[in-house]
């Protein structure tokens, strides 16, 4: 979703004076993690940085009852080579992204909560009896929108973006908690320009992504910064030490253009750069502090009219899929697909919509020859792509799962900002049967489990 602060004059009064009203808590301080091996040549951290990160007003506490609101199950509803597997409401009526991680044998999925609190997780080892661990809240108000996995070793953690909605000097940066022990987080720390070494401030995060290395431990985070309009790059290879080690700034920054979010496939790096389309960039020159370049011409993947939100390359990185979340007409195509196989002269291959959508698409994910997307209102929709003739490819719907019956009032009193998120995908089991879970963020109700038909 879009960085919201315009929206705030909307943001009922209620939903700040319920989320101030709440246990303040304080975090935990973990036992500092070994150093890890590099992954890759790296630049040296800068002199002078303090080998923790600096204190800071943050702190974590369990939410001891949770909410009943925003309840209304979504099942029930129409659906193709989609089954229903289960539904866990949250009871909290703004939920955001979605990630999937197992640790101690269990299988977790970790959803973000907004303005509301920070994140819940629910334990989804048997996907058709979930039910929800635990929900944790902020000691200060803030805007958690995303939230990542990663793994270093046998421990897992979580990368929280926040946005200091309550005003300047307010909550914001990244945070990293372990959750190996889901039940019981630690706090790590929590970044920005001024304790990660950086030559600029920056602290208001809308989405964070985490590169891993060869043995798919996280190794950096990219977080979106706002409030510099640009990607900033930490390492995160020894998390006593966390430091920016590069970044990726427009020519045209600021405004319009903006980092919304980041996709890392391979040793490429997608930029959804909102009004300045998107920008591919090399993993390593980033992760190596090497002066950067986009990959692509500027403005080369911009097509007229959309603002890019969110990008996702087909399997072979031939092919790549850009989204456009706020134009919605409900008759302009606000998915694209551009053939990117010669990157200095990148090109439209296809249009991608749906007949009378409610809404505009949000997040994308491919696997194989599948395109998921969570279309907001109109579901869960996945598009089957065939790229076997790069010169005509070709892209077909292949499964959907409805799960609103009419178009609906979201959060903020849009019609576009209401259901699904963000997808995970998952193999799993279900009534005994090997198949794909599908693990949906619903905006307004919690989480959907669902299942690719076996």
């Amino acid at each position: 979703m879009k960085r919201l602060a315009p929206l705030l004059l909307v943001i009922p009064l209620t939903l700040a004076c319920n989320f101030l009203a709440r246990q303040l808590g304080l975090g935990v301080t973990p036992t500092p993690l070994p150093t890890l091996p590099p992954a890759r040549a790296t630049a040296t951290p800068p002199s002078g940085l303090p080998p923790t990160p600096t204190p800071f007003a943050l702190g974590l506490s369990q939410i001891n009852t949770l909410p009943a609101e925003c309840s209304e199950s979504p099942l029930g509803l129409p659906g193709e080579k989609i089954i229903e597997v289960a539904y866990v409401p949250s009871g909290f009526c703004f939920n955001g992204e979605i990630d999937v991680f197992e640790t101690g044998g269990h299988v977790y999925v970790v959803q973000s909560l907004a303005f509301d609190a920070a994140y819940f997780i629910t334990d989804v080892t048997d996907p058709a009896r979930p039910f929800i661990l635990g929900a944790w809240q902020w000691n200060e108000f803030t805007y958690t929108a995303d939230v990542k996995t990663f793994k270093q070793g046998e421990r897992w953690f979580i990368v929280l973006s926040m946005e200091p909605i309550a005003g300047p000097g307010g909550l914001c940066g990244v945070a990293v908690v372990e959750v190996t022990g889901p039940a019981n987080p630690a706090l790590v720390g929590r970044y920005d320009g001024k304790n990660t070494g950086s030559a600029e401030e920056w602290c208001d995060v809308h989405t964070s992504e985490v590169s891993r290395d060869a043995n798919s431990d996280g190794a950096y985070i990219y977080a979106s910064a706002v409030d510099t309009a640009d990607l900033r790059v930490l390492d995160i290879r020894d998390l006593t030490q966390v430091y920016e080690v590069g970044h990726y700034s427009h020519p045209s920054r600021g405004g319009d253009v903006f980092v919304h979010d980041t996709t890392i496939v391979g040793d490429r790096v997608y930029v959804a750069y909102w009004e300045a389309g998107l920008i591919i960039l090399d993993r390593e020159q980033l992760e190596s502090g090497l002066d950067v370049e986009a990959l692509n011409p500027l403005d080369s993947i911009a097509p007229a009219g959309l603002k890019i939100h969110h990008a996702y390359p087909t399997t072979d990185g031939n092919f790549v899929f850009v989204e456009d979340e706020v134009n919605y007409d409900g008759e302009t195509s606000q998915l694209r697909m551009y053939d990117i196989r010669d990157l200095s002269a990148p090109k439209e291959a296809l249009e991608i919509a749906l007949d009378s959508p409610y809404s505009s698409p949000h997040n994308l994910l491919v696997s194989g020859d599948l395109l998921f997307v969570g279309w907001y209102t109109d579901g869960v929709r996945v598009f089957k792509y065939d790229v076997s003739n790069p010169e005509e490819p070709a892209v077909e719907p292949y499964a959907f799962k409805a799960t609103r019956p009419e178009k609906t009032t979201g959060v903020f009193g849009s019609d576009i900002f209401d259901s699904i998120y963000g997808l995970r995908l998952r193999e799993c089991e279900v009534s005994g049967q090997p198949t794909t879970c599908i693990y949906a963020s619903d905006l307004t109700r919690g989480l959907i489990i669902l299942a690719l038909e076996p």
